[in-house]
């Protein structure tokens, strides 16, 4: 695949640069691959958007959350950048990832993906900083 078809490929990654939109890039490129832990990557990367818009009323709070959002993008930039390259390679090896019809039934011992578990740890440990921010923006 030449550098052309690539970046037709990777228009996504410029979302990740627009305040408010950043988290839309990974829901687009996790539906189009029919990777749920990417949509879900990209639904928390809009969370900290969607509550300093709701907790625009209160100043203290707004700063915090304003604050995490932009820290949430800059790791959105980070990882749509590095996952890019990652699909660069998939679209460069598309014979060696493609699955092809075999004559032998796997339907009885399914092989697990193995990118799969870091997505859902890097989702998890998302989650769980929106979580202690938010407590420290409660108690505070």
């Amino acid at each position: 695949m030449n550098i052309v078809e690539k970046i037709k490929k990777s228009w996504w990654v410029i979302i990740s640069i627009i305040p408010f939109l950043n988290g839309f890039g990974f829901v687009y490129i996790g539906l189009k691959n029919n990777n749920r832990y990417w949509v879900l990557e990209g639904v928390m990367y809009e969370v900290p958007w969607l509550f300093s818009i709701i907790l625009a009323e209160n100043g203290a709070i707004l700063d915090v959350m304003t604050g995490i959002a932009s820290i949430v993008m800059l790791v959105s930039i980070i990882r749509s950048i590095w996952l890019a390259i990652k699909l660069a390679d998939v679209y460069d090896n598309e014979d060696k990832y493609t699955v092809r019809p075999t004559a032998i039934n796997n339907h009885n011992n399914p092989q697990q993906n193995e990118g799969s578990s870091s997505s859902f740890i890097c989702c998890l440990c998302i989650i769980v900083i929106f979580v202690a921010f938010g407590l420290v923006a409660i108690i505070l």
